[in-house]
């Protein structure tokens, strides 16, 4: 396949105004830490003194050891919830260090998104709103959309203590005409989302310390994640990410493995009822995204992963993958030298 005919399919899809999935591959090349630094930390950082825990913990530790990724090895041992709070509080740890270097960089113009250049290229059509989905706790996306000058939205009003949205959507006008917004859905919550000692859900700036008398919203991996999920505001974030991938026109998937059971269902559905553009961009497609590819599709996707000779590309005539030699059109910022 020529880079001629990938570009061609590629921009059919951005022209489509694609709702955009994004996974922890798309925060790694802005040095967030993945699953596996995050389960590395977390081995050697919680220290379980409970004499009834530590055998859980210890299970857990021995899972990570022997190769199994976090979220199948917390999975496979329901922790309780003390082990539980002590997971949420440093995977905010670590996280929120990592998302604060990069807001550092960000800030002085230290950091380059492809995600700022696609979001620019979006709005210059008639679409008013972009959509973005992602299970990540960082700010990347908060940061892409106000490195490329456009507001956006997670589902609180405005300012530094902000309250949760509601049920009526704010809108901000620039000028006489809405402002042209990205939405972000954070269907495992964020790392700047709190939780009061009484129950109060809040927004606050990010630091390098938890609130005093608050708690992470985010949904750690585990057993306890699909009951967290019950609870707002992930219901609401779920709600309108629900809504957001099931009207979608196309669907640009950029680091997202096609695991999460938040955002798989609609997914999908999209693509087998109405066959819609879809675009996955990956160093390594998992497993689950070639089933995906191979089932659920349909037959207007293109995928492409990072291989030794260059790229692979996946396609419907060419399930097996075929190489594009000496171009690294997987990451996303070659993908949008290719198609923007």
């Amino acid at each position: 396949m020529s880079l001629e005919e990938i570009s061609t399919i590629a921009q059919n899809c951005i022209q489509h105004n694609p709702t955009i999935v994004l996974g922890s591959g798309a925060s790694i090349p802005h040095q967030i830490r993945g699953m596996g630094s995050l389960a590395d930390y977390l081995h050697n950082n919680i220290d379980v003194e409970d004499p009834k825990e530590k055998p859980i913990w210890t299970q857990i530790q021995t899972a990570l050891d022997n190769g199994e990724g976090l979220e199948e090895a917390l999975q496979k041992t329901a922790a309780p919830p003390a082990i539980i709070e002590k997971i949420v509080h440093l995977t905010w740890e670590a996280i929120a260090k990592d998302d604060l270097a990069l807001l550092q960089r960000a800030a002085v113009g230290k950091e380059i998104f492809p995600l700022s250049d696609l979001i620019r290229t979006l709005f210059k059509s008639t679409n008013n709103t972009v959509n973005i989905v992602t299970p990540n706790y960082d700010r990347v996306a908060e940061y892409a959309t106000d490195v490329a000058e456009f507001i956006h939205a997670t589902g609180f009003t405005p300012g530094l203590i902000r309250r949760r949205e509601g049920a009526d959507t704010i809108l901000v006008r620039k000028g006489n005409s809405p402002a042209r917004t990205v939405r972000i859905w954070k269907v495992h919550g964020s790392l700047d989302w709190f939780e009061g000692d009484n129950g109060t859900v809040i927004s606050l700036p990010l630091s390098q310390h938890l609130p005093d008398g608050y708690s992470p919203l985010i949904v750690t991996p585990g057993v306890s994640k699909y009951e967290r999920t019950h609870d707002e505001p992930f219901r609401s974030a779920i709600q309108g990410a629900d809504a957001a991938l099931g009207r979608a026109g196309a669907f640009l998937c950029v680091g997202y493995g096609f695991r999460d059971t938040h955002i798989q269902p609609k997914l999908v559905e999209r693509c087998r009822q109405r066959n819609v553009p879809i675009v996955v961009l990956a160093q390594t497609l998992t497993d689950e995204t070639k089933h995906f590819l191979t089932n659920n599709a349909g037959s207007a996707y293109l995928a492409m992963e990072d291989c030794d000779e260059g790229t692979r590309i996946y396609r419907p005539e060419s399930p097996n993958g075929d190489v594009v030699r000496g171009q690294k059109i997987w990451t996303f910022e070659e993908f949008n030298k290719l198609v923007l």
